[in-house]
């Protein structure tokens, strides 16, 4: 697996289908989401990597303080290219620094939040998964809502996964 690549490459791969679609059907409440919409599940991907990239340059990364711009999950263009912008980080993402990841929301019930150590590759690493996840569902999604839409048939699977299916058809 190299990290740096597999993240440009989901990057490209969420850009080819925001092309694909219109606002409207990017935006719209699906009930296989229980109202949730593509939109939704894709700023979730893009704020994770900002959340991700913001926080390495301070070393602590806090995924449950995303910005949730809307849009991110509403536009395709602006989330497209919303989305472009973040390779230039990644081309640059050091994958060897130690960070403090922290767990939850600062809150009167818990005046402290969780921290854990972790390392920029690490993070890269849960946030490609992550991302790869969300596109599972959101292809799931597209299928049930939209059977006309060519969705990418590797969309939402992993890179070892590819490469296996690749094997059992020699």
């Amino acid at each position: 697996m190299n990290l740096k690549q597999d993240t440009k490459g989901i990057i490209h791969q969420i850009c080819s289908l925001l092309k694909q679609m219109d606002n409207e059907m990017y935006s719209r409440p699906l009930d296989i989401y229980s109202g949730s919409t593509v939109g939704q599940h894709i700023r979730h991907i893009y704020e994770f990597y900002v959340c991700l990239l913001n926080g390495i340059n301070e070393g602590t990364v806090n995924y449950d303080k995303r910005k949730r711009d809307m849009r991110v999950q509403t536009e395709t263009c602006y989330c497209e290219t919303s989305f472009k912008e973040l390779l230039s980080g990644i081309k640059n993402f050091p994958l060897t620094v130690n960070v403090k990841v922290k767990q939850g929301m600062h809150t009167a019930d818990m005046p402290e939040e969780l921290a854990v150590n972790s390392s920029s590759g690490r993070e890269l690493m849960y946030a490609f998964e992550h991302a790869i996840h969300h596109l599972a569902i959101v292809k799931m999604g597209l299928k049930a809502h939209f059977p006309n839409f060519d969705v990418d048939s590797n969309l939402g699977v992993a890179p070892s996964t590819i490469e296996y299916r690749k094997t059992c058809v020699q």
